[in-house]
């Protein structure tokens, strides 16, 4: 079975199906490939189903270096505006912008207010690109997701529609 091994100082072994079927396997930096291998095979028939399950979804793009260095340029300079603009609306200040190479999550608010972004949101369109800046913009004044929180979204997010972006 093919797959790609990511080690790393990680205690547990992992096995993760992404779509297209790729199989990624994360492993402590001192398992034997004889361990990993056994593993993968107690767990076929799990594999298998995984991989019919999502063999219609599109593979995850991989990005290049130079791709995620476009994308992050892209992404400053579309949020950064928008951050800026929301900012005097909402009457909050972030400490900070920064943009991140996150794929699974839009966007942060760490407890210092300072906003992280993924780059991936450099081919999203402008509204959800508002709606997760005013997310975690609302996240400086409620740091949590309270009833507090996602009323104030609701006040400053025109495209919110009962639900979080994504």
């Amino acid at each position: 079975m093919e797959y790609q091994l990511i080690r790393s100082r990680r205690k547990t072994l992992e096995i993760a199906v992404q779509p297209g079927g790729l199989v990624v396997v994360r492993a402590p930096l001192r398992l034997s490939r004889e361990k990993i291998e056994d593993f993968l095979l107690r767990k076929q028939d799990w594999i298998s189903a995984k991989q019919k399950q999502l063999a219609d979804k599109p593979p995850v793009p991989q990005y290049t270096p130079e791709v995620i260095a476009s994308m992050k340029a892209r992404t400053l300079a579309l949020v950064t505006p928008r951050v800026e603009s929301f900012s005097k609306k909402i009457g909050v200040a972030p400490t900070g912008i920064h943009i991140t190479s996150a794929r699974k999550r839009w966007g942060s608010c760490s407890g210092k207010n300072s906003l992280n972004f993924s780059f991936l949101l450099a081919d999203k369109p402008p509204e959800f690109i508002d709606s997760v800046v005013i997310h975690e913009l609302c996240h400086i004044l409620h740091h949590d997701h309270s009833p507090a929180f996602w009323a104030l979204v609701r006040q400053y997010d025109p495209h919110f529609p009962g639900k979080r972006p994504g």
